[in-house]
């Protein structure tokens, strides 16, 4: 089974599954939202290895309980997003994006023929502020987050919402399997900013609160003149965070364990390096200041580690030219202006 399928990462890690072979039943909160997939997918749907279950809402205890008859594995990527409203409650993020989560492993531990559970987190969950130079691995947890949330409110910062969002959703998932022993194995996967190419071309995977924004943003503040361009990023690729997913749902030894996904850590400056050596036809991007100290290699204080992945799923990400390409040539033939 399948959750998060109409998302930006949802439905490249489905497109994945499905060209491996795999037959999956997608959940989707109604049939409407199935619509997209089934036209992107059509030859799936039609020689019945792509299905449907309509769950209108995953914090609905019991929700899946239907959906995961006869299923042998899942891969939970629905998530809430950041919120558009500055003002919004965090409970409107933390209480769905935990309640689904613990919903899944509840319902999935009454099915005996379920193997393995492989949950969406984010490298954003690592990130506790550090003093000096430190590298990030599996193992950190950024807590600071939720507890500022907890005394913020509403007033907090929509990010950081978010972030909180995330590690009470993974925390309270270990935390669970940890008191419940259930039969079968978790993994989690940890993606950080995720650029690419929609697998729906959906609009709104350009839209400011998407992750692929946040290299527009940047293309539109180079083009402006007000790119900090020692600001550092972590990225990966769709398409290599959906092969990331499916590794942890197929590599055996693995259970309990997290992994990051990092296929690239860049300055804005590394960015624009990438973009000016396979430019986008009709897109002038300024090229910054090449080779004038600003790369990642010349600054970085604090990086994160992705090499548990590359160990054991043998993960080999794109390059981040292609990545770059592939984002800006789609976010303009969706309409993105710079």
């Amino acid at each position: 089974m399948h959750a998060g399928g109409t998302g930006f990462i949802g439905s490249a890690v489905l497109a994945n599954l499905l060209t491996k072979g795999f037959t999956v039943k997608a959940v989707v909160r109604s049939l409407v939202k199935a619509v997209p997939l089934e036209t992107t997918f059509k030859p799936y749907v039609e020689s019945g290895k792509l299905s449907f279950a309509v769950v209108p809402d995953i914090t609905v205890p019991g929700a899946f309980a239907s959906a995961l008859s006869g299923i042998d594995g899942v891969v939970h990527c629905a998530s809430p997003m950041v919120p558009s409203d500055p003002e919004a409650d965090p409970q409107d993020l933390i209480g769905p994006a935990v309640q689904g989560t613990i919903g899944i492993l509840q319902d999935a531990a009454k099915v005996p023929g379920i193997k393995r559970v492989v949950v969406t987190s984010s490298a954003i969950t690592l990130l506790e502020p550090k003093e000096g130079k430190y590298v990030y691995t599996e193992a950190d947890w950024f807590d600071t987050a939720p507890k500022i949330v907890e005394q913020q409110g509403r007033s907090a910062p929509g990010a950081l919402k978010y972030i909180a969002s995330k590690v009470l959703a993974e925390h309270a998932t270990w935390d669970w399997i940890e008191a419940n022993k259930p039969s079968f194995e978790l993994v989690t996967v940890l993606p950080p900013w995720t650029w690419g190419k929609s697998i729906l071309a959906d609009p709104t995977h350009i839209r400011p609160q998407a992750s692929n924004y946040r290299l527009l943003s940047a293309v539109s503040r180079a083009r402006d003149g007000t790119l900090d361009l020692v600001e550092t990023t972590d990225f990966t690729d769709v398409l290599d965070i959906a092969e990331g997913h499916v590794k942890a749902l197929t590599t055996p030894g693995i259970s309990g364990q997290r992994f990051a996904l990092i296929g690239c850590s860049a300055t804005w400056q590394d960015t624009l390096d990438s973009i000016a050596s396979k430019p986008v036809q009709g897109l002038a991007v300024p090229i910054g200041q090449p080779g004038s100290g600003k790369s990642i290699s010349d600054i970085a204080e604090k990086i994160v580690s992705g090499e548990k992945a590359v160990k054991e799923f043998g993960m080999a990400y794109r390059s981040p030219k292609d990545t770059a390409y592939d984002t800006l040539t789609q976010a303009l033939e969706l309409g993105w202006k710079p």
